[in-house]
């Protein structure tokens, strides 16, 4: 495909035309990437729908394979039908340039000249970001509750099964304001689509209520700002590890290069309670002892855990630099969804809205407002921010509290002197010494 016209456009134009291809076929290439991962995803969750009794039939299947296209010739005639009338256009906005007198709409040929000079490169741009912004990586950690839209257009681009042009979805190209270049999805289908001799089924029919529209410019600041069109949802695990790494409730504590925490290290006594209960112990010459082992502290726990915890909160919510995006995901997909976490509790509402705590009525209607499903529309309101900030904190020390009452740190909470045996008795000073010389690091007791 060529969009060059060497006798009337300028060689700034031409170079930019001639560059186009190999541009677009770069992009497209990790675009095809992108549809080979999610292809793989694709098939892995047919066959757990087959697997759960869906009664979706081979012939179905075999259809849906059909129906999908080759992304890389899909976008280039795409692209090449949208410049197909560039040439002409740059000869008769050159013809009118050269005119004398200038005609009296100079500049605003000029104007079009020019952006027909940027269109490539704005085309190119475009499609980077919309396969970056578009590509959804793992649809079983995607909240479902984001731009629905933005959503199938995703699903439509990297030519997931079904949502193509034979089965009713399509996206082209065409010109926006100021120079910009606007990607326009629409249509609808049967999703699995309908197997010839059936007759479709009226809930398996998606369809873009209307076209979903995205525009160069806005995806160039989008991308310029570091800001997502649909968001990833973090993992609680790595927040978990990450809050373990930076504060030193378990001293010495190994992680492996992906900042994964292994185990190891031992307790720092500063977060050890006064609560004493007796355990039974296997010394290693096989015989059974008992020995007293102090509580792990929650509460000191949450001190020295606090400065980490607040840092992630901030990431999330803060007005300035925070991925509110990324906290509604959290929320919805993560906090959401943990046992009790959006059922109301007194002692925990009282917690988010302590001004509320005599009133159990305006508590617990305060609680629903900031603890149901959240939306991508609407600004985060003063409730949700709350309960959110309760409710991330009250997720990373309850899995904080489970590694540090495991039983790999049971002897770093044995209390020495209380058990039998001179063997052992020597193991546990030396690790009280080493304990008492690491220090807690500015945790204090509450």
């Amino acid at each position: 495909m060529s969009y060059r016209n060497p006798k009337y456009i300028d060689t700034s134009v031409q170079g930019s035309f001639d560059k186009l291809q190999n541009t677009i076929n770069a992009n497209v290439a990790t675009m095809a990437k992108n549809q080979k991962e999610q292809k793989e995803k694709d098939e892995a969750e047919k066959n757990r729908q087959i697997l759960a009794g869906t009664n979706q039939s081979q012939a179905t299947i075999t259809k849906n394979a059909n129906y999908n296209t080759v992304g890389n010739q899909v976008t280039t005639g795409k692209v090449g039908n949208y410049f197909s009338s560039y040439p002409a256009r740059a000869a008769e906005l050159a013809t009118e340039l050269a005119k004398t007198p200038k005609p009296e709409n100079y500049a605003e040929l000029q104007a079009e000249l020019t952006s027909l000079n940027k269109a490539p490169e704005t085309m190119k741009a475009m499609l980077e970001n919309a396969s970056s912004f578009l590509n959804i990586k793992d649809m079983s950690d995607f909240d479902p509750n984001q731009n629905q839209g933005a959503i199938l257009a995703a699903q439509v681009l990297n030519n997931k099964a079904g949502y193509t042009e034979e089965n009713g979805f399509s996206y082209d190209f065409r010109q926006g304001k100021g120079g910009s270049i606007e990607m326009v999805f629409s249509g609808q289908g049967y999703i699995p689509p309908t197997v010839e001799g059936e007759e479709p089924n009226p809930d398996n029919l998606v369809s873009f209520k209307e076209p979903y529209v995205l525009n160069s410019a806005g995806m160039q600041q989008m991308q310029d700002n570091d800001q997502d069109l649909l968001v990833s949802t973090p993992k609680m695990s790595n927040q978990v590890n990450s809050a373990i790494k930076e504060t030193n409730v378990i001293d010495g504590a190994e992680f492996d290069k992906n900042g994964s925490f292994l185990g190891g290290g031992m307790l720092n006594e500063n977060i050890l309670g006064d609560e004493i209960k007796r355990y039974t112990f296997t010394a290693p010459n096989g015989e059974k002892y008992t020995q007293d082992v102090k509580n792990i502290d929650r509460k000191k726990v949450e001190v020295g855990l606090d400065l980490a915890i607040q840092e992630q909160i901030q990431s999330f919510i803060n007005p300035d630099y925070g991925n509110d995006g990324q906290a509604r995901s959290v929320w919805n997909m993560r906090i959401a969804k943990v046992a009790g976490a959006t059922v109301f509790n007194e002692e925990t509402a009282a917690l988010a809205f302590p001004e509320l705590a005599e009133d159990k009525e305006a508590l617990k209607a305060a609680w629903k407002k900031g603890s149901g499903a959240w939306n991508y529309s609407d600004e985060l309101s003063k409730e949700q921010i709350k309960v959110f900030k309760v409710m991330y904190k009250k997720t990373v020390v309850d899995d904080v509290m489970k590694k540090l009452n495991s039983q790999n740190y049971l002897n770093d909470r044995k209390v020495a002197g209380t058990e039998g045996g001179a063997t052992i008795i020597t193991q546990n000073n030396i690790i009280n010494n080493a304990r008492t010389n690491a220090g807690f690091g500015g945790v204090g007791t509450t």
